[in-house]
């Protein structure tokens, strides 16, 4: 995956790196200007993609959490995964990676998903929604730093959507992370996916002004 933060001389940048590495590419991300002239700078313009799009930054300073009613009055509950949910949790990545990130399901999905939900278990850097007896929502942390944490991969399914889940799930997971000193959370949403920007602001998140790029191809490239 090749990740671009080069406001100078990008493309002797690129070159080098990536002749260095000799690795096989699978992606670009980064600043959305950088992604689209690194696709051409390694002549990967028409490459097919399973993902290619514009990502707006959002930000919250943790202070400015707004908790949803439903989490406030423990009509919902926010948790860490019990062991006997991991293989729901893994059909529910599968099922994140084709919905968002275009993936097709192959017979490798199962098991690739499976190794990133025990790692997120044995992290703690996962939490599930509950509703009663049942899992309703999910929200991980896919980076993070001693003061600031990335969310990423937040799934509900679809027939539990619209009852404000993702909310409640997001907001409980930087509930604990407040807890712990974090000061701030960062994610990214698809410029086009108006859904999930409502979700974030209703919680607090406001857009940076930053404009991200993710190309993830169909097929990996040597350069």
């Amino acid at each position: 995956m090749v990740i671009v933060q080069v406001p100078v001389y990008l493309s002797e940048v690129v070159q080098a790196v990536v002749t260095q590495s000799g690795r096989a590419i699978s992606g670009i991300s980064g600043p959305a200007a950088q992604v689209e002239a690194t696709k051409s700078i390694l002549r990967l313009s028409n490459r097919p993609t399973q993902l290619d799009e514009s990502e707006i930054l959002f930000s919250l300073a943790l202070p400015d959490l707004q908790i949803p009613q439903a989490l406030a009055s423990a009509k919902v509950q926010c948790r860490l995964p019990h062991p006997d949910e991991l293989e729901l949790l893994t059909e529910w990545c599968v099922a994140y990676n084709v919905e968002a990130l275009g993936q097709i399901e192959t017979t490798s999905s199962h098991p690739a998903c499976r190794l990133v939900i025990e790692a997120r278990q044995a992290t703690a850097t996962h939490w599930v929604l509950v509703a009663g007896d049942t899992l309703v929502s999910y929200s991980a942390f896919n980076a993070s730093l001693p003061d600031i944490v990335q969310i990423g991969g937040v799934w509900t399914p679809p027939a539990l959507r619209g009852k404000g889940y993702a909310k409640s799930v997001v907001a409980g997971s930087l509930l604990n992370a407040r807890s712990q000193g974090i000061k701030r959370a960062i994610l990214f949403t698809g410029d086009n996916n108006h859904a999930a920007q409502a979700v974030y602001r209703g919680i607090g998140f406001l857009p940076t002004g930053e404009k991200y790029g993710l190309v993830l191809f169909e097929e990996t490239s040597k350069f």
